[in-house]
C-alpha cells in the first residue's frame, strides 16, 4: 500500500458521488496518472446531536423504553448545519418494533427500543439508515436480579466411553421484581473444560454454549476426556453472579502400557518391549494402533519424533527405532488414541549412555614393502559434560579389508589405551587394503565407536 501526499484540495463542484483521478508529478516528465484508485463522496456530514432515553435503569423485567434524538448535517461548502428531515434511523436493540424511524422537519425522532436480555451490555444506539458509520450510542445502567441454575444431569461424576458425546442439562430461573421464580430465555449457558468451551462438534475452544428456551432449560453436550473438569455456567450483566456447577468426568476405553521396557545398546539402537492395552473397555480383537517413539534431550522439556510402528492392542511389541540415541537421555511411546480409545504416552525412561569416539587414528608408514612392519594408533576419548577426556584400559580392534575383489573386514589384533588415552599396536603389512580402528568392547555406560577408513598401499 502507498501514501501520497498533496496539499489541501477544495472542490467546486455539486455534491455527489465522483469517480477519482491520482496525479503524480503534474506537468513534469515523469507525470503519471493513475485510473480509478477510488471513489469520493461530497456530501454533507451528518451526524447525531443527541440521544437520549426515556429510563436511565432497566432489568429483566422492565427492558423497554423510548427513544428520541436529533440528526442534523452540515455543508461541506458553508459548513452551514441544518436539521436532516426524512432521514432514516435504526434503534438498537430490535426487541420491540418498529425499529426504523424516520427524522420530522426539525431533525427529530422518536420511537420505542426494547432490550432481549441476553445483550453483553444494556447498549442504546442510533444509526443512519444507508451509512452505519454515522450513530451515536447510550448505556443505561442494569437493575440486576439474582438467578439460579439447575443442573438435573449429569451428577458430581459423569461416566462415558472416550470420545463419546454426554449431554449437561437443566434451567436457569431468575427471581422476578414480583418475588416470583421465572424461567430466563435466551441466555447463554456454557459447559467449559480446564478453562475451554466445548463445542458439540468436538472442538476444545470455540463459542460452544446453549440459549436456553422460554421455559428456561438447556440441553449442551460436552466430549469425555480423561480425568476432565468440568463447569456449568452462565455469565450475564443483567443477572447477578451466578453459582457454577462443578462436575467430574470419569472416561472408559482408555489405553495404555504395560510391562514397557526400554533399552539401549552401545551401538546407539533404541529397542522398546511391552504391551499397549486397554483399560475400564474393550476394543475388537485384532484391532491395531501407530505408536511414536519420542526422545528429549532437554530433560523432558520438548519432545521429537523418531520414527513409528503398528502395533495391535493387548499383543506383545518388541520396537527398535532407525534413530540413533545420540546424546538424548529421555525417551518414551506415545499411542495418538482413537475416536473410541484416549491418547497415552509412557513415563521417561533414561537410556542415555557416554558418546565415545576414535580420533588421530593412523596406520604408518604407508608405501611399504610386503611383510614390513607397520604401526595402527589412535586417541580413545569419552565425553563427560561439555568436555572430551581420555579412556584408558580399554581394548580397540584393528581391523582389515583386503582391496582384492571380495575383500572382507577381519580383526587382525588389539591394543590397550593408555593412562591418556592413546593406543598403538605394530601389525605386519601383506597386501594393498583398508585399515580401521574399532571400538566396539564398551561397557553399558559407553557406546562404541569407530575411526576412520585407512588404506594402505603395499609395494
Amino acid at each position: 500500500m502507498r501514501t501520497y501526499r498533496s496539499a489541501p484540495g477544495r472542490l467546486d463542484v455539486k455534491m455527489g458521488v465522483y469517480d477519482m483521478e491520482l496525479v503524480r508529478n503534474e506537468g513534469k516528465s515523469d507525470e503519471q496518472v493513475g485510473v480509478l484508485p477510488g471513489t469520493l463522496n461530497f456530501a454533507v456530514n451528518t451526524r447525531f446531536t443527541s440521544l437520549t432515553s426515556s429510563v436511565s435503569t432497566v432489568s429483566y423485567d422492565r427492558r423497554s423504553g423510548v427513544a428520541s434524538g436529533t440528526l442534523v448535517a452540515e455543508d461541506p461548502n458553508t459548513h452551514e448545519v441544518k436539521p436532516l428531515a426524512g432521514a432514516g434511523v435504526a434503534l438498537y436493540p430490535t426487541a420491540i418494533e418498529p425499529s426504523r424511524l424516520t427524522t420530522d422537519g426539525e431533525g427529530r425522532f422518536t420511537g420505542p427500543f426494547g432490550f432481549y436480555g441476553n445483550e453483553p451490555k444494556a447498549a442504546l444506539s442510533a444509526r443512519l439508515v444507508g451509512d452505519w458509520g454515522v450513530s451515536k450510542e447510550v448505556v443505561l445502567q442494569v437493575r440486576k436480579q439474582k438467578a439460579k441454575l439447575t443442573v438435573t444431569s449429569p451428577g458430581p461424576v459423569a461416566t462415558g466411553r472416550y470420545g463419546a458425546m454426554l449431554r449437561a442439562s437443566g434451567t436457569l430461573t431468575r427471581t422476578a421484581e414480583d418475588g416470583t421464580e421465572q424461567p430466563v430465555s435466551t441466555t447463554r449457558v456454557s459447559v467449559t473444560r480446564d478453562g475451554c468451551v466445548v463445542v458439540e462438534d468436538g472442538g476444545d475452544c470455540g463459542n460452544g454454549h446453549d440459549n436456553t428456551r422460554t421455559d428456561g432449560s438447556f440441553d449442551i453436550g460436552y466430549g469425555v476426556a480423561p480425568g476432565a473438569k468440568m463447569t456449568v455456567q452462565v455469565s450475564s450483566p443483567w443477572f447477578e453472579p451466578v453459582a457454577p456447577y462443578h462436575f467430574s468426568v470419569n472416561a472408559t476405553h482408555l489405553s495404555a502400557f504395560s510391562g514397557l521396557k526400554g533399552s539401549v545398546d552401545k551401538f546407539q539402537k533404541v529397542t522398546f518391549t511391552g504391551k499397549l492395552v486397554v483399560n475400564a473397555g474393550t476394543v475388537p480383537a485384532g484391532t491395531s494402533a501407530t505408536i511414536q517413539f519420542q526422545y528429549s534431550a532437554d530433560k523432558g522439556k520438548t519432545w521429537q519424533y523418531a520414527g513409528k510402528f503398528m502395533t495391535t492392542y493387548g499383543e506383545t511389541f518388541t520396537h527398535a527405532t532407525r534413530w540413533p540415541a545420540g546424546e538424548s537421555t529421555l525417551w518414551r511411546l506415545v499411542h495418538g488414541g482413537r475416536s473410541d480409545v484416549a491418547p497415552t504416552e509412557s513415563r521417561p525412561v533414561s537410556l542415555g549412555r557416554r558418546l565415545t569416539r576414535i580420533t588421530s587414528d593412523d596406520v604408518t608408514p604407508e608405501g611399504v614393502r610386503r611383510g614390513t612392519s607397520i604401526t595402527a594408533k589412535g586417541l580413545l576419548t569419552q565425553k563427560i559434560g561439555t568436555d572430551w577426556k581420555p579412556q584408558a584400559g580399554q581394548t580397540v580392534r584393528i581391523y582389515f579389508k583386503p582391496a582384492a575383489p571380495g575383500g572382507a573386514w577381519k580383526q587382525v589384533g588389539t591394543a590397550t589405551t593408555l593412562a591418556n588415552g592413546t593406543f598403538s599396536r605394530k601389525v605386519t603389512a601383506q597386501q594393498d587394503g583398508t585399515w580401521q580402528m574399532r571400538y566396539v568392547d564398551a561397557p553399558a555406560t559407553h557406546y562404541a565407536s569407530n575411526g576412520r577408513e585407512d588404506y594402505v598401499d603395499v609395494l
